[in-house]
């Protein structure tokens, strides 16, 4: 199951990097990664601290280099540099381990709510 988790949060973080590189618009980006890693954290609860650096790696990283290769839009004013990097490397890190905890932190409620519930997904 974590495997698959791990190739699903890649995949899906890639996805979000590449879509977070032809579009201007922040907060969808962080919507979706908060969203995606909330639901990782929700289907494997045991481990969010590998759900979140697996699926919001990707956008910091595929930002600066997509327009260099071609597969997003230049824009034009605007440098990439270490601080840029930085800054938006922190806000992505704490949107997606806030994601991925409030994912683990439902699962463990529903499961010590409904402790049938817990049952049905082991």
């Amino acid at each position: 199951m974590t495997f698959l988790l791990s190739i699903l949060a890649v995949a899906g973080g890639a996805f979000i990097g590449y879509a977070d590189s032809r579009s201007d618009d922040v907060f969808i980006t962080l919507g979706l990664l908060m969203g995606f890693s909330a639901l990782l954290g929700l289907a494997g609860p045991r481990r969010p601290w590998l759900w979140a650096p697996l699926v919001g790696i990707w956008v910091p990283a595929l930002d600066p280099v997509l327009p260099q290769l071609g597969l997003a839009p230049q824009r034009p004013g605007e440098s990439f540099t270490f601080l840029f990097a930085l800054a938006v490397t922190g806000l992505v890190m704490a949107v997606r381990f806030a994601g991925a905890y409030l994912g683990a932190l439902l699962a463990w409620s529903v499961g010590h709510v409904w402790p049938g519930a817990g049952e049905a997904r082991r």
